[in-house]
């Protein structure tokens, strides 16, 4: 036992440390394990407008959007990767985002186990650290699987990609077995042509780059047991089914991309619902280091609530590219704004009913270390 705890800790104490692009990298002396510490900052101004009686018509402050120190690395040559980072959100309570390890048996092939953001929606799959906008669209939310916990198996080639996930439900991140999805199954398949898949791990189109496409698809599928009626029992059935289609292209200083989302969801006692949604975007550099953009997000909640119709303009100034940005983006409701799609760490509030023409201004600076 001595002479493992010796090993355990002696494996980095002849390591090498340098800093790797924006992280700092720690390796041990037979250069078999290395560690990271990374992390993200996004301080937001915020300006939100309402119209109607009982609402506060101008709120406006600086916010912590993201504070997100992280700390990844591998073992055993890269054999075994792993990550771990959490966030304290705009209240500053910590909470836990990332923390998995993985195994990758062969290139283009990788296991991982944990907690973390299954392959599903092409705006998860895009680092936050990397979008156009300061947030994906607000239609995004409420289809994406956002994290989960269970096991994904990814298998990468010269062209395709496939993510399959076995594990708990939507958004059940920090939650005991008892309280998760009794079954969850997420998939995903990319097709590009042209290009290398890094190439796809932001939207923007940089100058100089060859067009490349990007086509895939997502579904997931979760249910179990809950009290849905509340009559206090929890031998309710429930499912949630959802699936999407997504379409990027990167040009020479240009891109598009548009997704549509779909959901069914059923629960004894209550009336199926079905709901579907939209993300339209796309951007073009004006000079070497600012591009400019637009977003169009749509969803329909099925509830007689109203559809959501919201247009995003704006811009990012690549003060160091994505390491240092700075993104400014106005926002504008054409419909009611409902408690169904507020999210409020993207800076929409509750219009007051009947009311549309809700106004967003968000100005980020980002720091990536």
């Amino acid at each position: 036992m001595l002479e493992d705890a010796s090993s355990r800790t002696s494996l980095f104490s002849a390591a090498t440390s340098a800093a790797k692009g924006s992280a700092l990298e720690i390796v041990s002396a037979d250069r078999s394990a290395k560690l990271k510490f990374k992390g993200q900052i996004q301080i937001r101004h915020v300006y939100n407008h309402r119209e109607g009686a009982g609402v506060d018509q101008d709120d406006h402050g600086f916010e912590n959007r993201r504070i997100r120190p992280k700390i990844g690395g591998s073992l055993h040559n890269g054999k075994v990767p792993f990550g771990v980072f959490g966030d304290p959100g705009r209240t500053g309570s910590f909470k836990l985002l990332d923390a998995w390890f993985g195994y990758v048996p062969s290139d283009g092939h990788r296991f991982r186990i944990g907690q973390f953001a299954p392959g599903f929606t092409r705006e998860q799959l895009v680092s936050s650290t990397k979008r156009l906008a300061s947030d994906n669209s607000i239609a995004h939310p409420s289809f994406t699987v956002d994290r989960s916990q269970g096991i994904e198996y990814r298998n990468r080639g010269e062209d395709w990609t496939t993510y399959v996930f076995v594990g708990d439900g939507v958004n059940d991140k920090n939650t005991p077995y008892t309280n998760d999805a009794d079954y969850g199954l997420t998939a995903r398949v990319q097709r590009k042509f042209g290009g290398n898949w890094k190439r796809f791990d932001d939207f923007a189109g940089w100058q100089g780059e060859e067009t490349a496409y990007l086509f895939g698809t997502g579904l997931h599928i979760s249910g179990g047991e809950i009290d849905a009626d509340g009559g206090g029992m929890v031998d309710d059935d429930f499912y949630d089914f959802r699936y999407t289609l997504d379409a990027s292209v990167e040009g020479d200083g240009w891109n598009a991309f548009a997704a549509f989302f779909g959901q069914k969801t059923d629960a004894q006692g209550i009336s199926e619902v079905n709901r579907y949604g939209l993300t339209l975007q796309g951007g073009v550099f004006v000079t070497e280091n600012i591009d400019i953009f637009a977003q169009y997000a749509w969803a329909d909640d099925d509830a007689d609530l109203g559809e959501l119709s919201v247009v995003t303009a704006g811009f990012n100034k690549y003060i160091k590219g994505h390491t240092i940005k700075l993104t400014v983006d106005a926002n504008y409701a054409l419909e009611e704004v409902t408690s169904t799609y507020v999210n409020g760490s993207r800076g929409y509030l509750v219009d007051a009913m009947g009311e549309s023409g809700q106004f967003v201004l968000r100005s980020q600076i980002q720091l990536l270390f």
